[in-house]
């Protein structure tokens, strides 16, 4: 698991049109997390991929984060990986 997996997949996602309506389609927060792990290869963890966000978005709250207040696409994909990564850690 590591910050630079996290760095990457955020920015792949930011630019990857394809990518972004892929994991919209995968829908499950478990479908997500095994493709983007499994498939994709990336690994990082939920504090790792928040710290990204968050240095990326300095004007987020933490309850913007969680409840994708105003967002837009690319924060709600990424909150739904968020989710998975939850899940699979408990």
């Amino acid at each position: 698991m590591s910050m630079e997996s996290a760095v990457a997949f955020y920015e792949r996602l930011e630019k990857d049109v394809e990518l972004q309506e892929k994991l919209k389609e995968l829908g499950t927060k478990e479908n997500i997390s095994q493709y983007v792990k499994g498939e994709l290869g990336y690994d990082f963890t939920l504090e790792e991929m928040q710290k990204v966000i968050f240095e990326r978005n300095p004007e987020m709250t933490d309850e913007e984060l969680e409840a994708v207040v105003g967002g837009g696409q690319l924060l709600e994909i990424i909150s739904q990986i968020f989710m998975s990564l939850l899940g699979a850690a408990a």
